[in-house]
């Protein structure tokens, strides 16, 4: 994976008018508007929201939809592990069943969990999920100053848990036919307004 460059001044506090889009070499931060993702208007569900459980909500606001068209699922760091029923449910459900047509992974600066300062009180798989992620992607984000390198931790976090949605059989396969488009979201609860993630394209 290319090294990501940060950018200092726009990271975590995010100003505004700074940050409409931030690339580097791995991956690009874009801001969104209401209608990043374009509704039908009928009221069936049509986005699995995957959260986190330390957000105040907020961000679900970012994005113009009803609250019926959408079906959320929280937990701590909006992962994607193996072996939580809940979550694995949750998406195969929206997936098979519900047929949504969106799958968004939601994070957020200042995300208690997936903090890179600290895991005091999580259990594994939690503790060693995070830490693969910081090994991975340590010499990306050690020369940080702490607030910058634990939002750069959130937005990689996302990127990794985006990755382990698509290998998941029922969701490789609906997006292999064109029926489901995954995301990536970051949340500011700052200056509340969101950013979708988008990694560089592989080099072939």
């Amino acid at each position: 994976m290319p090294i990501r460059m940060f950018n200092n001044a726009a990271l975590n506090p995010l100003p505004s008018e700074t940050v409409e889009s931030r690339r580097s070499s791995s991956y690009s931060t874009k801001l969104i508007d209401a209608n990043f993702i374009p509704l039908l208007e009928q009221s069936e569900k049509q986005i699995l929201w995957i959260g986190c459980s330390d957000s105040d909500c907020k961000e679900m606001t970012i994005l113009n939809f009803l609250p019926d068209q959408m079906l959320e699922h929280r937990n701590l760091g909006n992962m994607i592990i193996d072996g939580d029923l809940s979550c694995e449910t949750a998406i195969k459900h929206a997936v098979v069943e519900l047929r949504v047509k969106h799958i968004i992974i939601c994070g957020h600066y200042g995300c208690g969990i997936v903090k890179a300062s600290s895991r005091n009180g999580l259990r594994d798989p939690w503790p060693s999920k995070l830490d693969s992620i910081h090994a991975k992607h340590h010499h990306e984000t050690d020369q940080l100053p702490m607030i910058e390198r634990d939002s750069a931790f959130v937005e990689l976090n996302i990127l990794e848990q985006l990755r382990s949605l698509r290998n998941i059989s029922e969701v490789a396969d609906a997006t292999r036919r064109g029926h489901l488009d995954i995301h990536g979201i970051i949340y500011d609860p700052t200056i509340r307004r969101a950013f979708s993630l988008n990694e560089a394209a592989e080099e072939s």
